[in-house]
């Protein structure tokens, strides 16, 4: 183990940093059912029952890794046990409370994935043919997973099994890649269309308008990626906190769509302050659409690619 700190400080400093996460993630939730809610029910009930079941996730899990804590430290077997709390974080296979923090974990990731995958759906003009390959790493990323964490439940695995090491490294590097391609998918289409309705604004000479969208969802998209990397590479050097880390990657599956709804609605509610009444109906549809695209609950890109054909005639 490294830096010298036993498997049980491990989970300690991960549970200390998760709590300030999950911390993070109340504002963040908060805020964005506020940003959702101006919008009106009818447009924001997806993202809405997407992120509350996120939140709903992250908040289970928190309190697993404090039951878990509890029984490690002060359960009355593991007290008398000499070295009792690294024992039983080391006994993983079968502990029903770790297994139920992984299953959270994944579903959690999955949701994540599926709904970045949504947004890739709406911002391509609902084109399905764009999402088939996402959608097939998706379903073995699921599959993966599910089996990495089924490999747990018996009480005489190990989680330094070889088995158990592919199906883990398998499932965290589609997770990488799933990612990656995806938000690369959903930035291309926004700079491209952004670059064809620049003459919508005065002619093009305000430049490219949502280079703050595109940071959004690449800053956002970079968060779980370098997280998963970094989970990943622990575990090709053969570090068991790879797996500790895994308490902190749940919140942080849970920060990214939120992150995104957020900025891009405060960005949006900023921007209709400065526009005003004193603003065209263009510049204010685009700050409008702009939203749109971060939140992906719009379906801006037909009636701007129609704009910008009229606009050719």
């Amino acid at each position: 183990m490294s830096s010298g700190q036993t498997l049980a400080q491990m989970n300690l400093t991960c549970l200390w940093l998760e709590t300030i996460l999950y911390g993070i993630n109340c504002i963040l939730f908060g805020t964005c059912v506020y940003v959702i809610s101006i919008k009106g029910p009818a447009y924001s009930r997806l993202l809405l029952c997407v992120t509350s079941f996120q939140f709903a996730l992250a908040t289970t899990h928190v309190i697993l890794m404090f039951v878990q804590a509890m029984i490690a430290f002060t359960n009355a077997t593991n007290v008398i046990t000499p070295d009792g709390a690294n024992l039983y974080y080391e006994a993983t296979a079968g502990n029903r409370v770790f297994l139920f923090c992984q299953l959270i974990y994944i579903v959690n990731v999955f949701t994540q994935e599926l709904l970045l995958i949504w947004r890739l759906y709406v911002v391509w003009n609902q084109n399905i043919k764009i999402c088939i390959l996402p959608l097939i790493m998706w379903v073995a990323h699921c599959v993966t997973a599910s089996i990495a964490v089924a490999l747990l439940a018996p009480k005489h695995t190990s989680i330094f099994s070889h088995t158990f090491r592919v199906f883990v490294l398998s499932g965290w590097t589609l997770e990488m890649a799933l990612n990656i391609t995806v938000t690369s998918g959903i930035v291309y289409r926004i700079w491209r269309t952004g670059k064809q309705t620049a003459a919508l604004t005065t002619g093009g000479s305000s430049g490219f308008r949502y280079k703050s969208t595109i940071i959004t969802i690449v800053e956002s998209g970079a968060l779980i990626t370098a997280c998963t990397c970094v989970i990943f590479l622990l575990w090709v050097a053969g570090n068991v906190s790879g797996l500790v880390a895994i308490d902190i990657a749940m919140q942080v599956a849970t920060m990214t769509p939120l992150l995104i709804i957020v900025r891009a609605g405060l960005r949006r509610s900023h921007s209709s302050i400065q526009v005003g009444s004193s603003a065209g109906h263009s510049s204010s549809y685009l700050r409008s659409w702009e939203f749109n695209v971060a939140t992906v609950n719009d379906h801006a890109m037909d009636v701007v690619s129609t704009c910008s054909t009229r606009g050719k005639d």
